[in-house]
C-alpha cells in the first residue's frame, strides 16, 4: 500500500520538560530487556536468564532560534537541574515521567549566531519510587513540592476532630470519611487486574480508614489515605484528558455537608476539604500541562478551571491567616499561569467567518485556508444542511 505525505507530522506535539517548551530537532528512545548470559568453556550450549525490562532512556536534541534563545535555553537548563523527576512531553511518544540524567547547552557563536542547541538525556522515573513516593515527581518540580508540603503541614495542624464539641465530632469525621471514600472509589476505578498488588492494598487501606471512626480521627491516617489515592491516579492514568476529568471531579466533591460552628469543628472540616481540593488542583494542573489543545480557548479554559480551585483556597488561607499556605498557593498559581499561557497561545485561534448566506464547504475552505482540500477540517465543526452547505456563519481554526 502506498503512503501519502499528508500524514507527515500529524502526530507530533510540542516538546516540553517540567512545563518548559522547546523545539525538538531529534528524538529517540532506548529500551530492551536485561538478561544474564551464560557461555560455558569447552561446551556448545549457552544459557540466558531474563532479568526484566531495561529502564527506558530518552535522548532529545532541542533548538532555540528566537530572539530570546539564550534565556529560553537557560530556562530549560534550570528545569533539568531542578530537584526530582518531572513530566516530559515527548514529541512522538507522549507524556512520560522522567529524570534528567544530562543536559548540554551549546552556542556556536561563530557559525550559528542566534541559535542555541541542547542535548538532553532523560531516564524514566520508576513509578514505585517516583510518582508513588511523593509529589517531587511533578511537572513543576520544587514548586509543586512546596505547595503539597505546605498543604500537608496546614492539614496536620488544623485537623483535630477530637477537640470539637461532641455533637460535631461525628460530623467532622463523617466528612473526612466521605472524602476518602470518594477518592478511594476513583483510584479503584483506574486500577486493572494487572496493576501492582501494592496499589490494590493501598486502596483497601483507604476503605478501612473510610469505615473506621477511630482511624479517621487521626490526621496522619486521613492525610495518608487522601495522598495515596491521588498518587495512585497520577501513576496509573497516563492519558492527561481523563486524568484532568478525574481530578476535577475530586475537587468538586470536596464540599461541606452541613454548616459547622466556628471553632475547632469548622477548622477541622475545612482542613479536610482544603487538603482534598489542593491535591486535586495539583493533579488537574499537571494533567492540563500534558494535554494537547486544538484552540487557544481550550487551553485557557483548562487553566481557568485550575485557577478557580486555587483562588478559592487562597482566599480561605488568607482569611484564616495561614500565611505559609497562602504564599505557596499564589506562587504555584503564578508559575502555572505562565506555563499555560505559553502552551495555550501556541495553539491556533478559533475564528467565526460570516458569509451572509449558505456556503459550500469547498468554497469556505478556500476562503479561510486558500486550500479547498481542507474542507474536511471545517465539516466536524459546522452543521451541513440538506443542500450540502454550511450556514452563514462558520467556525474554523486560524490558518496555520
Amino acid at each position: 500500500m502506498s503512503r501519502t505525505a499528508c500524514a507527515i507530522g500529524k502526530d507530533y506535539v510540542p516538546a516540553s520538560f517540567k512545563g518548559v517548551q522547546f523545539y525538538c530537532k531529534e528524538a529517540d528512545v532506548e529500551g530492551g530487556r536485561r538478561g544474564a548470559e551464560g557461555e560455558f568453556p569447552f561446551g556448545e550450549h549457552t544459557a540466558y536468564a531474563d532479568l526484566g525490562r531495561k529502564i527506558r532512556v530518552y535522548n532529545l536534541t532541542a533548538a532555540f532560534r528566537e530572539d530570546d534563545h539564550v534565556s529560553d535555553s537557560q530556562a530549560l537548563f534550570n528545569a533539568c537541574e531542578s530537584p526530582g523527576p518531572g513530566l516530559l512531553v515527548h514529541p512522538t511518544r507522549g507524556a512520560v515521567m522522567v529524570a534528567c540524567r544530562k543536559v548540554k547547552v551549546k552556542d556556536s557563536i561563530e557559525e550559528s549566531a542566534g541559535e542555541t542547541t541542547a542535548e538532553l538525556e532523560f531516564v524514566e522515573a520508576n513509578e514505585r519510587f517516583g510518582a508513588l513516593s511523593g509529589f517531587a515527581g511533578s511537572i513543576f518540580g520544587i514548586i509543586s513540592s512546596g505547595l503539597a508540603a505546605a498543604s500537608q503541614a496546614s492539614f496536620l495542624g488544623n485537623y483535630r476532630p477530637a477537640q470539637a464539641p461532641q455533637p460535631w465530632t461525628v460530623d467532622v469525621i463523617n466528612t473526612a470519611q466521605r472524602v476518602i471514600a470518594v477518592t478511594a472509589a476513583a483510584a479503584e476505578q483506574v486500577l486493572t487486574a494487572s496493576s501492582p498488588y501494592t496499589l490494590w492494598r493501598d486502596t483497601l487501606n483507604m476503605h478501612v480508614v473510610a469505615s473506621d471512626d477511630g482511624l479517621a480521627a487521626s490526621a496522619t491516617n486521613v492525610d495518608k489515605a487522601l495522598t495515596d489515592g491521588h498518587r495512585i491516579i497520577t501513576a496509573v492514568v497516563q492519558d492527561p484528558e481523563p486524568k484532568f476529568v478525574i481530578f476535577r471531579r475530586l475537587a468538586n466533591s470536596a464540599t461541606a455537608a452541613a454548616p459547622m460552628p466556628q471553632g475547632s469543628a469548622h477548622d477541622s472540616e475545612q482542613a479536610v476539604l482544603t487538603r482534598q481540593r489542593i491535591l486535586s488542583a495539583i493533579g488537574m494542573a499537571e494533567a492540563a500541562m500534558g494535554r494537547k489543545y486544538s484552540t487557544i480557548d481550550e487551553g485557557l479554559a483548562a487553566m481557568n478551571a485550575v485557577l478557580t480551585v486555587l483562588d478559592d483556597e487562597a482566599r480561605i488561607a488568607y482569611d484564616t491567616c495561614d500565611n505559609a499556605l497562602f504564599m505557596e498557593i499564589r506562587k504555584y498559581a503564578i508559575e502555572f499561569s505562565k506555563m499555560m499561557h505559553d502552551l495555550s497561545y501556541r495553539a491556533p485561534a478559533k475564528l467565526l467567518v460570516n458569509f451572509s448566506g449558505g456556503v459550500h464547504p469547498l468554497t469556505a475552505a478556500y476562503v479561510v485556508y486558500r486550500d479547498a482540500k481542507r474542507h474536511r477540517e471545517l465539516e466536524p465543526r459546522n452543521i451541513i444542511d440538506a443542500n450540502g452547505r454550511f450556514g452563514p456563519v462558520i467556525s474554523a481554526l486560524s490558518p496555520t
